[in-house]
C-alpha cells in the first residue's frame, strides 16, 4: 500500500457516487489507471456514453477545473468539459476528447493537422492575453518577464533543496552571477510587441486531443499554467516535436510547423523582429522551465519529486548554465 492509496480510493468513491447519480450508467465496476504520478492522478470510468475521466492532482496546483471553465466561458476556446468539480478533494471529472495527435503522428504524420493544432493553440494565447488579471486574481503565478529575474534569485536562496537535487555550492554561486544576463535578456525580449499571456509548461501534441468524428481539437492537460511569455510554450512543443517524431531543425517539416507557431504573431511583429525574440525566448525558456520544476517540487513535496526523477532540478539547472554560456 502507498501513502495514497487511501486518497485515491476516496476519489474514486466520489467519482462513482458521482456519475451513478448523474444517469451515467457504468459498463466496468473497475476504472482504468491512465496516468499516477507525483503531480497527476487520472483514472478513466467507461459508460455507455463515452469515457468519463477522474483527474487529481496536488492542492498547489489545483486549479486546473477552474482554468478550464474560465477559458471555456471567458474565452469560447476548445478545452475539456468539465462535469463536476470537488475542490475539497482537488479533483474534477471531465468528458472524454479524443486520441492524442502524437498517438495520430504516430501512426501517420500529417504535418498539416500538426500546424492547424499549434495555430489553435496560439491564438487562445493571443485572446488570453487581453484577460492576464482575471487569471492571476484566481491563483495562476505571475511569471510576467520582468518578475523572472527576481523568482530566479529566490530558488538560488534554497539552497538545502538545491544540494538535495545534486547542485554543488560551486554551481549555485555560477548560477547567482548569471543574474544580471539574466536580466538584460528578459528586458531584450519585453521590447517587442508581443503581449504576455497563458503559459503552458508541457504544450505538445500529446496534450492536444482529436476528436475522431468531429476532428475537434482539444488542449488538455491546463493545470499548470503561469503568465509569462508565450514563446515558453512553443519551445517546449518544438523540443517534443523533435524527440518524438525524429525530426531536425532542417527538416522541411519541422521549419513548416516552427513556422506554425509564428503565423499568428505576425500581426504584432515582423518575421525577422519575430525570429530574434524567437532566439532571445529560447535561451530565457531554461530559466522559465527552471521555475516550472521548482514549483512541481513545492507542489508535491522535494522528497517524493527527488525519489520519483532524481535530478530534475538539477538537470535543468544545468542545462540553462549551458544555454547562458553558448549565448555569451
Amino acid at each position: 500500500m502507498t501513502k495514497n492509496d487511501g486518497l485515491n480510493r476516496e476519489i474514486i468513491q466520489w467519482g462513482y457516487q458521482y456519475l451513478s447519480s448523474h444517469g451515467y450508467v457504468l459498463t466496468s465496476n473497475f476504472p482504468e489507471n491512465v496516468q499516477n504520478t507525483p503531480w497527476s492522478y487520472v483514472i478513466r470510468f467507461a459508460t455507455l456514453d463515452g469515457y468519463i475521466y477522474l483527474k487529481h492532482t496536488p492542492n498547489l496546483i489545483a486549479l486546473e477545473a477552474i482554468i478550464i471553465r474560465m477559458l471555456s466561458e471567458k474565452l469560447h476556446v476548445s478545452v475539456p468539459e468539465v462535469i463536476a468539480h470537488n475542490a475539497e478533494l482537488n479533483c474534477f471529472l471531465m468528458k472524454d476528447a479524443g486520441n492524442t495527435l502524437r498517438e495520430i503522428l504516430k501512426k501517420q504524420f500529417d504535418v498539416n493537422l500538426l500546424c492547424k493544432a499549434i495555430e489553435q493553440f496560439t491564438s487562445l494565447q493571443i485572446s488570453a492575453a487581453d484577460h492576464v488579471d482575471i487569471f492571476i486574481d484566481i491563483g495562476v503565478p505571475d511569471w510576467r518577464l520582468d518578475k523572472l529575474p527576481h523568482l530566479y534569485r529566490q530558488l538560488l536562496l534554497q539552497k538545502d533543496i538545491l544540494r538535495a537535487d545534486g547542485i554543488t555550492e560551486i554551481e549555485i554561486n555560477e548560477l547567482e552571477a548569471l543574474i544580471p544576463k539574466i536580466s538584460n535578456l528578459c528586458q531584450k525580449l519585453a521590447v517587442y510587441s508581443i503581449k504576455q499571456t497563458i503559459v503552458q509548461p508541457d504544450f505538445n501534441d500529446n496534450n492536444m486531443l482529436i476528436d475522431n468524428i468531429s476532428q475537434k481539437i482539444t488542449s488538455i492537460d491546463l493545470g499548470e499554467i503561469v503568465i509569462s511569455h508565450p514563446f515558453f510554450s512553443l519551445l517546449n512543443c518544438l523540443l517534443q516535436i523533435r524527440k518524438h517524431h525524429a525530426l531536425t531543425e532542417t527538416d522541411d517539416a519541422y521549419i513548416k510547423v516552427k513556422g506554425a507557431c509564428l503565423k499568428n504573431f505576425m500581426d504584432f511583429e515582423s518575421k525577422e523582429h519575430l525570429l530574434d525574440a524567437f532566439a532571445t525566448a529560447e535561451i530565457l525558456w531554461r530559466v522559465y522551465w527552471v521555475l516550472a520544476q521548482y514549483r512541481l517540487m513545492m507542489a508535491c513535496g522535494t522528497e517524493e519529486i527527488i525519489e520519483f526523477q532524481p535530478g530534475r532540478l538539477r538537470n535543468s539547472l544545468k542545462e540553462l548554465m549551458s544555454a547562458l554560456d553558448v549565448s555569451t
